[in-house]
């Protein structure tokens, strides 16, 4: 038995210099790393201790840290999505 953690096998889309350059490249992924050869490691997921756990595992820990592609939503506070307190445009003159 083993006490390293399992990680899930993941969809890996791999992207040479050249296409991510590419002025109409759209990034297959939020979550990728840049190997060591110039390539680029595109890691479906949602969550990006996944994506980490899943890099150190198959580059060794500490030698690469996962990059978002985009920028990520922030989860609202309240669970419906609206704001938890309101304010007036109003001052007392």
């Amino acid at each position: 038995m083993s006490d390293k953690k399992k990680v899930a096998k993941l969809k890996i889309t791999d992207v040479t210099f050249d296409e991510f350059t590419d002025i109409d490249f759209t990034p297959p992924s939020t979550f990728f790393i840049r190997g060591a050869t110039g390539d680029y490691y595109f890691i479906h997921t949602a969550k990006r201790a996944v994506a980490q756990d899943w890099v150190d595992e198959n580059f060794g820990k500490g030698r690469y840290t996962v990059v978002a592609s985009k920028l990520q939503k922030t989860k609202p506070k309240n669970e419906s999505g609206a704001y938890s307190c309101t304010g007036t445009g109003s001052r007392k003159k």
